[in-house]
């Protein structure tokens, strides 16, 4: 869709827009005039710049559409929209909502985060750092009686991969029933809770039942799990760090504040 094609934009856009301009320096050079009112380089730019989403767009088009809202904003005045108490409520709260933005976003970023904050919550977080992985096998049925003859066949000596392959209705019966390596938390709870008792080696003895079928679990082995490298968990750290800031700032309003619930 074409800016010229793009009149009349939503209410919380053409705010934006219409902010983007203040501020502009008095010999701004007028590409254009509508009723007397000025169209500078400055607002085509701006415009453009909130606009353009990445792509290139052309000067004209922006100044098409900008003589395009005058006109529309100049009429608006004429009937008097400008004085409608419901518009003037929705102007008001989008009004509001702009202050808020910027404050939140002022007490998260001023100062700026820095990587020393950042590497300081990474460590703290490294030392409590404790998640076991499994490497295991499973072999999926849809009753507890199937379940209970595969164990039964296991008790006998039978081979827990090729039951898998056998009997197992879950996808990794192709390869045995081979889960590769994972934390309990990413399982079900009820599978993560029998995977985290069982012994190197050993199967459950009973099946185990999940919202997927009834399960019989072969734990292969474990280890400690490798803790993510600080660059790759940074931005997520960057996020709960801006969170902290914002509770901290919300929470210093409130002690301030004379509130009164009734």
């Amino acid at each position: 869709m074409s800016l010229s094609q793009r009149v009349l934009l939503p209410l919380a856009a053409a705010v934006t827009l219409a902010l983007a301009p203040i501020g502009q320096a008095a010999e701004a050079k007028v590409l254009a005039t509508v009723n007397g009112k000025n169209i500078t380089q400055q607002e085509v730019d701006a415009f453009a710049k909130a606009n353009a989403q990445g792509a290139k767009v052309d000067d004209k088009q922006v100044l098409n559409e900008l003589i395009s809202r005058e006109l529309v904003y100049q009429d608006a005045k004429k009937k008097g929209l400008d004085k409608d108490q419901e518009l003037l409520a929705r102007l008001e709260a989008v009004r509001q909502n702009l202050l808020l933005g910027a404050a939140l976003e002022k007490a998260m970023n001023n100062p700026a985060i820095s990587d020393e904050e950042l590497k300081k919550m990474y460590d703290e977080r490294l030392a409590d750092f404790k998640v076991q992985e499994y490497k295991a096998r499973h072999i999926l049925l849809k009753s507890k009686d199937e379940a209970e003859k595969v164990i039964t066949e296991l008790d006998m000596g039978g081979d827990f991969a090729e039951l898998a392959k056998k009997k197992s209705t879950g996808p990794t019966n192709k390869n045995g029933g081979d889960l590769g390596w994972f934390a309990a938390e990413q399982m079900v709870p009820e599978f993560g809770q029998a995977i985290a008792k069982l012994e190197k080696g050993k199967y459950t003895k009973s099946p185990v039942q999940t919202q997927f079928g009834w399960h019989v679990i072969k734990l292969e082995d474990s280890r400690a799990a490798t803790p993510p490298k600080f660059e790759e968990v940074k931005p997520q750290l960057k996020k709960v760090a801006e969170q902290r800031r914002a509770n901290d700032y919300l929470q210093a309003l409130k002690a301030k504040a004379d509130i009164q619930i009734k």
